[in-house]
């Protein structure tokens, strides 16, 4: 299988790193460096954290024909509107947050086929893989982001949803809740087990919805019209006794939803399955 490449911006402009025009080769850094601090304890070693590395993806990018100062000029002006994605596609497809954070211009090649530019893209997280799971539905999928890769489960209930997650990584997500609700509590599931629980001491209108996010930082709990726009932070109307923030766990990860309402309440879960490597 051959592996192919894409960058996408903030603005959700993707630009193709497989193409004869800009092609991304002399690949390296997929892999991962451990960099636990351990404590010496007689002959043994007890690792106090587990960390990893920055990662850092390197190669070259070949800009082909007499038009290639051109071609590396409008690159990295596209590089410049961060934060941007690598969109990596093997067996899965999987992306990675980054910075280009060097690249070098060199003369065109002999023959003035093109510019072979050495590129080093600075990881700013881990890998993931995207994954959007209604509480109403199975059908999975829905434009939440310009570059999204949907992945179906079946439900359990209307107010109770599924994902599983093969990764030993605490997985970020994105929960939202869709009002008419009065008091929304919800309750995070590892393998059937109570794993955490947030509440809203509020209520939200029928064109509004709650958003708690751990995939960005800092985590937020907002509410948000129709058209996504940022209505109010509610995190501080949030029971503090709870943990509030979920993180989904390696298993089964089982989520649900209850309020002081007599409707049921629909729910989405945007989640990033991530991986130390892929």
């Amino acid at each position: 299988m051959i592996r192919k490449f894409k960058i996408i911006n903030a603005q959700g402009a993707a630009y193709d790193l497989n193409s004869k025009q800009s092609f991304f080769h002399k690949v390296g850094g997929f892999g991962y460096k451990d960099e636990t601090q351990f404590e010496r304890i007689g002959t043994d070693f007890y690792a106090l954290e587990e960390v990893f590395a920055q990662g850092e993806i390197t190669g070259n990018i070949f800009f082909y024909g007499k038009d290639a100062y051109a071609k590396y000029r409008a690159f990295t002006k596209f590089a410049r509107q961060t934060p941007l994605t690598l969109e990596y596609v093997t067996d899965d497809t999987y992306r990675l947050p980054v910075r280009l954070s060097e690249i070098r211009k060199t003369e065109l090649m002999d023959g003035g086929i093109g510019l072979d530019c050495e590129a080093v893209f600075s990881a700013t997280g881990l890998f993931y893989r995207s994954v959007t799971k209604y509480s109403d539905t199975v059908y999975v999928g829905g434009k939440i982001y310009p570059y999204e890769y949907t992945y179906s489960y079946a439900d359990v209930s209307h107010n109770t949803l599924m994902i599983d997650s093969d990764t030993h990584a605490d997985s970020p997500c994105k929960i939202t809740i869709y009002g008419p609700a009065v008091n929304p509590v919800w309750k995070h599931y590892v393998n059937n087990e109570l794993y955490a629980t947030g509440a809203y001491l509020g209520t939200l209108t029928a064109d509004h919805k709650l958003v708690i996010d751990t995939t960005s930082v800092p985590y937020s709990i907002t509410e948000r019209g129709v058209s996504d726009e940022v209505v109010a932070d509610r995190y501080q109307m949030c029971d503090f006794t709870t943990e509030r923030f979920i993180t989904l766990q390696h298993g089964t990860n089982r989520i649900s939803l209850v309020h002081d309402g007599l409707n049921s309440v629909d729910m989405m879960v945007e989640a990033k399955i991530s991986y130390e490597t892929v």
